[in-house]
Order: C-alpha cells, then structure tokens, then sequence
C-alpha cells in the first residue's frame, strides 16, 4: 500500500506528539524527585532546632539600643513560639509554616508586645538586649 504524503506527515507528526509527551512526563517525575530530596534535606533543620511548647515568660530585663530601634524582625505568631527571627528564612522560623502566621515587626514591639528573645539560630549577636550585666554608655 503506498502511502500519500498526508498520510505520512500525520504519522510523523503522532510519533512526534508522542516523543514529546514522554520527555514532559519523564521531566515531570525528574522535578518532583528533585523536589522530594529537597524536602528531605530540610526536614532535619526542625529537630536540631530547640522549640518549647510553651513560650517562655515575657522578657524581665532588655535594653534595645537607639540604633536598633527601628530594626525590624519576623515572628511567628502561633501560641508556642516566643523567639524573634532576623532572618525570614531561619530555620526555626520555616518551621511555622502551616501552624501559624508571619508577623514583620519593629524590634521594639515584639519584645514588649509580644513578650519574644532572640533566636540563638540567626540572631544570636543580640543577647546583649536581654544580658542585665552588659555595660552600656548612657548618652545625655
């Protein structure tokens, strides 16, 4: 049977149609496995993480000084956390993801609003704000 030259570019353009639906579901299932490992990695971060299931008593004792006034910080607001974050992608703050909301607030009000310490993870250079016996310079 000889074939018209319809007949043929209709074959061609199938097995092309076809080659090119495998190499998208072949790409496809390659992304989600890549995917898959990433979560993976992650997924240790929150263990190593030390996290209370109850927030600590507000802070007693801090002192922000006049050039952290304006700073300004991520919380996560969901009934246990009680730490401070500098960085939006922390650890400890990612681990709030699906159990709470992202708050982005001066450093002021988190620790007298919200009653929250430094994250030892990404702000660990702030526990002067919180140390009684730091020695600070009182300008007047």
């Amino acid at each position: 049977m000889k074939l018209t030259l319809t007949t043929h570019a209709v074959s061609r353009f199938g097995k092309l149609a076809s080659m090119i639906l495998c190499l998208a579901f072949f790409s496809c299932q390659q992304q989600e496995t890549a995917d898959d490992a990433t979560a993976t990695a992650k997924s240790p971060a929150p263990e190593i993480a030390t996290s209370t299931s109850e927030p600590r008593p507000a802070p007693a004792f801090y002192v922000v000084p006049e050039k952290l006034l304006e700073k300004r910080v991520w919380i996560c607001e969901d009934g246990s956390a009680d730490v401070f974050h500098l960085k939006h992608d922390c650890p400890i703050l990612i681990q709030c993801k699906g159990k709470g909301s992202f708050r982005n607030l001066l450093l002021p009000k988190a620790i007298e609003d919200y009653g929250r310490y430094n994250c030892q993870e990404c702000s660990k250079e702030l526990d002067h704000i919180f140390d009684e016996e730091t020695v600070r310079t009182i300008k007047g």
